[in-house]
């Protein structure tokens, strides 16, 4: 009896990975709270909900709620938060500890990757009234800078595990003078760490929930600081105990020219917003900004993703034992593919390319080596315009 089969092919399509860009982390001073949150343990959440059924009050805890309530404020009710309350008698120096089991490491193991962007804060007050010490170096609380350093340790190991991700740490216990700050804009390579000065009340912490509910809401390639997107959603701006008004643009411009990302304002247009993204390194790494970080991060994931699938796996090759040149453009192809209905399709990046030389001799390495490259997008940090008048009858 004749018939007809038929089955469905898979795979054909090429469907894209998801990333989840916007999943963030935080790291915040708190306490134990009897009958609910024990401090050191790490959760998600995805809601100011979730966080009262986890036990957490601005009762016991008001200095994590002020950053959570600034985060969703920003980021809107649904954004993933995975964070961990630490107590007082860590800094933010140990929470940056690679070697410290309770401290960041604890919350990224927990969330297995998919922290993008982690957010360190101690609260100094806190830290000083539990008999800790608290000294202020070079304009901040010196563990700030030791936490900076401890973080480019902490995300090299991440890196080299497949789970890249950047870090922003509250500048905290800032003294107010922007000439005393390091200058971290030239000279320095930690490009997967920045540093927060200002806040969205008086005193000495930083509004790291209200940045990481920035970057939450917004694609990998843009901006903190972006205008277009619009005024952040804090109604008054402090860096240190002085209002950003008090403050000037002067000061704004010396803290944000050193490498510090802080607030901004602009002439005729309301509200406040961030100054930039700079990242602990010289200007010209090309990861000196936020942006490009999470970018390449990324295109990290993608890469690794789609060529893990190919290790172990048979490679043709020639008579003379290099690369069949019909494999390595097949090959190339597919993370071109997947970069490109991924991350150019979304315009997160301007243009893919991936080269992988058919004149390797993989029959002697059992290495195969592949050449990826991204073309970011551009940003107009500055623009210049050319104002004047004109008269037709002399043109």
């Amino acid at each position: 009896m004749g018939s007809v089969n038929i089955t469905l092919a898979n795979g054909q399509l090429g469907g894209t990975l998801q990333t989840n860009d916007g999943i963030t982390g935080i790291v915040l001073t708190g306490i134990s709270e009897s009958g609910g949150y024990t401090a050191g343990t790490p959760i998600l959440v995805n809601s100011l909900a979730d966080v009262t059924t986890a036990g957490i009050t601005e009762a016991d805890n008001p200095f994590a709620i002020k950053q959570l309530k600034e985060f969703y404020n920003q980021a809107g009710t649904g954004a993933s938060l995975y964070m961990m309350l630490v107590p007082d008698t860590m800094t933010v120096a140990q929470m940056a500890d690679n070697t410290n089991a309770n401290g960041a490491k604890k919350l990224l193991d927990f969330a297995a990757g998919k922290i993008k962007v982690l957010g360190l804060l101690s609260d100094d007050v806190a830290i000083t009234a539990a008999g800790g010490t608290v000294t202020v170096t070079h304009g901040l609380n010196g563990d700030v800078y030791t936490s900076a350093s401890n973080m480019a340790v902490m995300s090299a190991a991440y890196f080299a595990a497949e789970k890249p991700f950047r870090a922003v740490i509250g500048g905290s216990s800032y003294s107010g003078t922007p000439s005393a700050l390091t200058d971290e804009a030239t000279g320095t390579t930690n490009n997967r760490t920045a540093v927060l000065i200002g806040d969205t009340v008086t005193g000495a912490s930083a509004c790291i929930g209200l940045l990481l509910g920035v970057i939450s809401a917004i694609p990998v390639q843009r901006k903190i600081s972006r205008v277009r997107s619009g005024a952040l959603t804090n109604t008054a701006a402090f860096t240190g105990t002085s209002t950003v008004e008090a403050v000037g643009a002067g000061a704004l411009a010396t803290i944000a020219g050193k490498g510090f990302i802080t607030f901004t304002t602009y002439p005729n247009v309301s509200g406040y917003f961030f100054s930039g993204d700079p990242m602990l390194t010289a200007t010209t790494d090309d990861y000196c900004m936020l942006a490009r970080g999470r970018v390449i991060d990324k295109v990290h994931i993608l890469a690794y993703t789609t060529f893990v699938q190919e290790v172990d796996d048979e490679v043709p090759v020639n008579t003379d034992g290099t690369l069949d040149a019909g494999f390595c453009k097949w090959l190339s192809q597919q993370i071109v593919n997947q970069v490109n209905n991924t991350m150019t399709a979304n315009k997160e990046i301007s243009a893919v390319s991936c080269f992988i030389d058919p004149a390797q001799n993989i029959l002697s390495t059992n290495r195969l080596n592949v050449v990826l490259k991204v073309l970011p997008v551009g940003y107009a940090t500055e623009i210049q315009i050319d104002l004047g008048f004109t008269n037709p009858a002399n043109q």
